[in-house]
């Protein structure tokens, strides 16, 4: 029988992990070395039970599970770490918490190789783990189990619980054994993004995000742990900015991310056939991030036989055309395929022809200053519709360089640690350029990826949880 209130007390210097994904498990594994006995909880079924898990929208698996298990081949460092300090500086407009950035910087390189050579990953090249996703997920999980660590799935965390000083001690929670309750000297909260709370969605990214764009990242990501510290008085920055990626109607990657020349080439219109953003030097994110403001949330990247024939391989290599890219011999003929109106589609491409035959594409209302191609060579093609698919919140839970969760007044909140997702890991800003709305973030910077900063900040989680409740169980 269930029992309907349970109470899982901390043995000195425990750590309470509430997250199973890379950065929370990795934290596990730091804690432990620290010389912490670590419980983790998280409320879907384990991934080592997973047999399959999905890399399309819905489906189990978390955040990890759902990568490609690649961006952990950062085994030696390019640069300095002040020069590359700088380039992600530059490449965030100078929004970027230098700290932050400097301590993953110092650490990436080191805490790959530890994985690749202390853990043994099983690395099936310089950069991918066998399995990708799911393959990282299990190999963590076999690791954490080796070392003793206590592992409680399909257990949700609810509320975080604080001691007479406000410090966190534990959470409650609800799964198989009832409510319980799991108490720490400290607590590493790693559960992910909020990109499956639709509220959450609305509340901090806005509407247009929450229903205009398709869910790519984890459904299952709703929030929790930032719901959680929020009610603590935790702060939230960047919260506004999502990342958000094109991809086509089968949910494959999109012109922008696989047709990396012929995309510029080309122009995206909206369903009123207008041009939107300065496609020759648009990214996917930019892209993906304006079309979310578009009417219908969709919209047509048109190009001609001209810039197809340049680049056969990226064309070659593009799966399933048959079904995500019209092709006609006229344009008033693409117009209707696409279910547009042909007059305002032509007079669009003409007016646009006919800025790049006088050398001022770049003097256009909406401006194109790079790869500037007229449209003019039949067959065309539309690549349509490409969609925005949403991945997960940039922003979260504002940390220090220790992973400690910050308060409103900057300072850290006692017990509770925070990495992945989770946290603030983007270090940059959102911007605006006429209709377009966008990141621009040090993400983009080499050395920078999402597994990578799980990897480096759930260490940095990990030990200094571990540090914290080890201190906190010595004899005064």
């Amino acid at each position: 029988m269930q029992r309907k209130s349970e109470s899982v007390r901390a043995m000195s210097g425990e750590v309470l992990v509430i997250g199973a994904g890379m950065a929370g498990l990795v934290a596990s594994l730091e804690a432990v070395a620290a010389g912490s006995r670590v419980t983790v909880i998280d409320k879907l079924r384990s991934m080592a039970e997973e047999k399959v898990v999905p890399v399309l929208p819905g489906g189990p698996g978390n955040d990890t599970a759902k990568s490609g298990g690649a961006g952990l081949g950062r085994f030696e460092s390019q640069a300095p770490v002040e020069q590359q300090l700088e380039e992600h500086l530059e490449r965030s407009w100078g929004q970027a918490d230098p700290d932050l950035i400097r301590a993953y910087l110092e650490r990436i390189v080191d805490d790959c190789r530890w994985l690749r050579d202390e853990l043994r990953a099983p690395y099936v090249s310089a950069t991918r783990i066998r399995g990708m996703g799911p393959g990282l997920c299990r190999f963590l999980i076999k690791e954490v189990s080796k070392r003793k660590v206590t592992l409680h799935f399909e257990t949700r965390a609810t509320e975080l619980i604080t001691d007479h000083r406000n410090a966190v001690v534990g959470a409650k929670a609800s799964g198989p054994r009832g409510e319980t309750e799991f108490y720490g000297g400290a607590v590493v909260l790693a559960t992910g993004g909020f990109q499956g709370n639709q509220e959450m969605l609305v509340k901090y990214a806005g509407p247009e995000m929450a229903y205009g764009t398709v869910l790519t990242g984890c459904p299952t990501n709703t929030g929790d742990g930032h719901i959680m510290a929020v009610k603590l008085g935790a702060q939230m920055i960047n919260v506004s900015a999502c990342h958000v990626r094109t991809m086509d109607a089968l949910h494959a990657r999109g012109p922008s991310r696989a047709m990396e020349n012929i995309y510029p080439r080309g122009i995206y219109l909206n369903m009123e056939c207008r041009r939107f953003l300065d496609e020759g030097t648009a990214d996917s994110d930019t892209i993906a991030n304006a079309i979310v403001y578009q009417p219908g949330h969709k919209a047509a990247l048109v190009f001609d036989e001209a810039t197809r024939a340049a680049f056969p391989d990226e064309w070659k290599k593009y799966p399933n055309k048959e079904k995500t890219i019209q092709l006609a011999r006229s344009l008033e003929h693409l117009a209707e395929k696409i279910g547009v109106d042909p007059r305002t589609f032509t007079a669009t491409i003409k007016q646009f022809n006919l800025a790049v035959a006088q050398g001022e594409a770049h003097l256009l209302p909406v401006p194109k200053t790079r790869h500037a191609t007229k449209i003019e060579r039949p067959p065309f093609y539309a690549f349509y519709p490409v969609l925005p698919g949403l991945n997960h919140p940039l922003g979260g839970l504002k940390i220090n360089a220790k992973c400690q969760v910050l308060n409103q007044d900057n300072g850290p909140i006692a017990g509770l640690y925070a990495a992945g997702v989770i946290a603030n890991w983007a270090f940059g800003k959102q911007y605006r350029l006429g209709d377009v709305i966008s990141f621009k973030g040090s993400y983009h910077a080499p050395m920078a990826s999402g597994l990578a900063t799980a990897l480096t900040f759930g260490r940095i989680a990990g030990r200094n949880a571990a540090l914290e409740a080890l201190s906190r169980s010595a004899p005064s």
